[in-house]
């Protein structure tokens, strides 16, 4: 006589990322918050952006090749405070509006900025060590082929490392929401987070991003390079550059906004998904 078992618990059914649904989402709370959202757009990442683009000098016209990637080597070499200050700023503004939005308890302006500040360094040691292991793994794939075939190899395993980068970029997306909404500060468990939550979504995401910053791209380009033509032919070349920098500066800092409310979005569709 067989031994009678309960029935199994119905396995939990994991959350599919909705892209239209994240879209939709994003934009509703654009709009119920355009004003302290843009207020803090601007502060956040439009003010960075206009700053080192018009304190950072430009290379000497006329370089091509390794010439050009010198100059810009030497100007990093010189400017790199005032460039990480940028990604410093713009990283907790990042943060603070994903709390501002999604934060437990309705948190205000100065709460989400505060928020945003305590957060940033847990998202920054999170980043690190996803970029370094990034790189490890992308160095080990090129490795074997460069020692078989030399650099014509190691240019065709290119395109499976850089696979394999943007496949652990869209398993660690979600970091950003994890810190700044779930109020994670460990960052190993916000990494832990983001790949539990992002588990069987990677390529829906990354290929909604993906289409998310190619669209900014020719939004960029449409943006700066029409007006820019414009006022350098009534102002002048220095005046075109000017143009570029501002209209340019408008576009990323548009992104950076909709990034932070379309990753606070998938991170609610997908945050019930976790370690158990």
């Amino acid at each position: 006589m067989s031994a009678q078992l309960p029935p199994s618990a119905p396995r939990p059914v994991r959350p599919r990322f909705d892209a239209n649904a994240a879209w939709k989402s994003a934009v509703d709370v654009i709009r119920a918050n355009r004003q302290v959202l843009l207020v803090m757009a601007g502060l956040f990442f439009l003010l960075p952006q206009l700053a080192v683009d018009f304190m950072l000098p430009a290379p000497p016209p006329g370089l091509e090749g390794n010439a050009a990637g010198k100059a810009l080597l030497e100007i990093y070499a010189v400017w790199w405070p005032l460039i990480l200050l940028g990604f410093i700023v713009q990283g907790a503004g990042l943060l603070a509006v994903i709390a501002l939005i999604a934060g437990a308890g309705r948190p205000t302006v100065k709460q989400a900025m505060v928020t945003g500040l305590k957060a940033l360094p847990t998202m920054v040691g999170a980043q690190l060590v996803v970029g370094a292991g990034v790189g490890l793994g992308m160095l080990l794939l090129l490795m074997p082929f460069a020692a078989i075939g030399g650099e014509a190899m190691a240019g065709l395993a290119l395109i499976p490392a850089l696979a394999f980068a943007m496949w652990i970029y869209a398993r660690t997306m979600l970091i950003s929401p994890i810190v700044a909404a779930g109020g994670t500060r460990n960052p190993f468990d916000a990494i832990t987070g983001s790949w539990h939550a992002t588990k069987g979504n990677a390529s829906r995401l990354l290929l909604f991003f993906l289409l998310l910053m190619l669209a900014t791209t020719v939004i960029y380009l449409v943006a700066t390079s029409i007006p820019a033509a414009l006022v350098a032919v009534i102002g002048g070349a220095e005046a075109g550059g000017i143009a570029v920098a501002l209209f340019g500066s408008v576009v990323a800092a548009c992104f950076s906004l909709l990034s932070a409310v379309v990753l606070t979005a998938a991170w609610r569709q997908l945050a019930p998904v976790g370690p158990s």
